[in-house]
């Protein structure tokens, strides 16, 4: 919260020791936003980076750290949707009480007025019980606090047409109330190297997810019998060289006042340096659709990992890896489903079991299929099953050793 003064970018110096101390410097709370069923993975990334106070809440993964924590999570979570920054809850049981505290938080210091800010409340038990009315008074209080500095405000997102948002997310609960802002942006899933996709495809984080769900890490052969676009061999290409799947696109937190330019160049830089030049074992690609693995192609060649991907135009009914001389590693699959799957889904599960028990015997597969009855076709015994949403549509991953 503010001590009251009253500063502004034009401040000069005074407005820099009030960023280096109320944002730069201090330790704040984030959270790793990610759905419950990969909430687990996720803390198990952020504990390998070395981050603290990681706890497991609704929202996804709680940690504290500097601003340097927020930087290390965008880049290098391979599982997170984004990255929020809690500022310091506190009480709102009127309108006139939220506005007064919401008018007091430094925004100046947090938001780039350029970028029009998107309130996005969320109400529960509480006397203020309308999202309406907890969005325009927060609204009302931001434009308020840069009139005070003589300055103009972020426009509202309903007013502008710039396709960035700063977007604030809102929640009072039992009069309680916790502002987060976003740090990232765009949603992590979007890497920045599939600018096009052959339909349908498995979402970035959900391919990492299960890689990691599985315990692959670079150091067996991995084969994707239908691979489409080519997420699951570049995701895994990035996972196996340790490459951070941010590297490629830019962040949100890259436009706030308070951004560190060196900081992140350093932690770049870190981050190529540490990552190893190939991958140590084979990462294959095979479909069908010639025109799917053109796609493959260029988006391998977008993340980097063009020379780290290879990619077979082939039936995967008829791919055997001892064809490869390929040993033991592990099979994913996202064959058709849903809208993709016109008839003859239990056949095709049978087909596929039966594929995989004969020719990839000794190997580890994960399967996606639409639901248990249909993964339960694969007869792969013993199996554990994985219940998942891709992009709001369930789903269900048979893992076994064949």
């Amino acid at each position: 919260m503010s001590d009251g003064t009253e500063y502004g970018p034009a401040s000069g110096k005074a407005y820099l020791r009030h960023l280096k101390r109320y944002v730069q410097a201090p330790v704040h709370g984030f959270v790793a936003v990610t759905p419950p069923e990969l909430s687990k993975i996720c803390m198990e990334e952020l504990s390998a980076l070395g981050v603290e106070g990681l706890t497991i809440t609704e929202a996804g993964v709680e940690f504290r750290g500097k601003l340097s924590a927020c930087y290390q999570a965008n880049l290098k979570l391979r599982t997170a949707g984004r990255v929020l920054c809690r500022l310091p809850v506190f009480r709102a049981g009127a309108a006139e009480e939220l506005f007064h505290r919401a008018v007091s938080i430094p925004w100046e210091l947090w938001l780039n007025p350029s970028i029009p800010v998107q309130v996005e409340p969320h109400v529960e038990y509480s006397r203020i019980e309308h999202e309406g009315v907890v969005s325009e008074t927060v609204t009302a209080a931001i434009r308020r606090r840069y009139e005070q500095l003589g300055t103009a405000p972020p426009a509202s997102w309903r007013e502008a047409g710039d396709p960035r948002r700063q977007r604030i997310f809102v929640r009072l609960d039992r009069n309680r109330c916790g502002i987060s802002l976003d740090t990232t942006g765009t949603h992590l899933h979007k890497r920045g190297y599939r600018t096009r996709h052959a339909g349908a495809p498995l979402r970035e984080t959900l391919a990492a997810a299960l890689l990691l769900k599985c315990g692959w890490t670079g150091d067996i052969p991995l084969v994707d019998g239908m691979c489409g676009s080519g997420t699951f061999p570049i995701e895994a290409a990035l996972l196996a060289r340790r490459l951070p799947p941010g590297l490629a696109r830019r962040f949100l937190f890259q436009d706030w006042p308070s951004f560190q330019d060196a900081a992140w160049n350093h932690l770049c830089r870190k981050s190529r340096e540490s990552a190893l030049p190939r991958c140590p074992a084979p990462v294959i690609g095979v479909d069908l659709d010639p025109e799917a693995l053109v796609l493959a192609r260029e988006n391998a060649e977008k993340a980097g990992t063009a020379a780290d991907t290879e990619w077979e135009e082939a039936d995967f009914f008829t791919f055997r890896p001892q064809s490869r001389k390929l040993p033991p590693g592990l099979l994913v699959l996202n064959p058709p489903y849903g809208k993709r799957l016109e008839g003859g889904g239990g056949e095709m599960y049978e087909r596929l079991g039966s594929h995989l028990r004969s020719a990839f015997r000794g190997w580890r597969a994960a399967v996606i299929a639409p639901d248990r009855s249909l993964a339960a076709r694969l007869r792969l015994q013993p199996a554990r099953y994985w219940n998942l949403l891709n992009g709001g549509i369930p789903i269900v991953v048979a893992m076994a050793r064949l």
